[in-house]
């Protein structure tokens, strides 16, 4: 089954990013890269996230990386029960 695919304000895709749950998918533009991630904990400034490169690589406990804090701003598209809410 396709997922639904939605173009959204920064405002509604801000409000979505902050609806996510640990595991949920997100594509982030950060520091100049653009990577899918997985979220590990939503904050008030912004959202934890381990992307998706280091958990292919990682070998050791699920607990143990350490993802890092992204902006609301940097995050470009957010995917919540097969929808993707992506900026417009």
């Amino acid at each position: 089954m396709a997922s639904e695919q939605r173009n959204v304000s920064k405002k509604e895709l801000k409000e979505q990013a902050g609806r996510c749950m640990f595991g949920e998918r997100l594509v982030v533009e950060h520091e100049g890269k653009r990577f899918s991630a997985r979220v590990q904990h939503v904050g008030v400034t912004g959202v934890k996230v381990v992307p998706e490169t280091m958990l292919i690589e990682h070998e050791g406990e699920p607990g143990d990386i350490n993802g890092i804090t992204v902006s609301y701003d940097d995050i470009r598209e957010v995917d919540i029960g097969g929808v993707i809410y992506r900026l417009a």
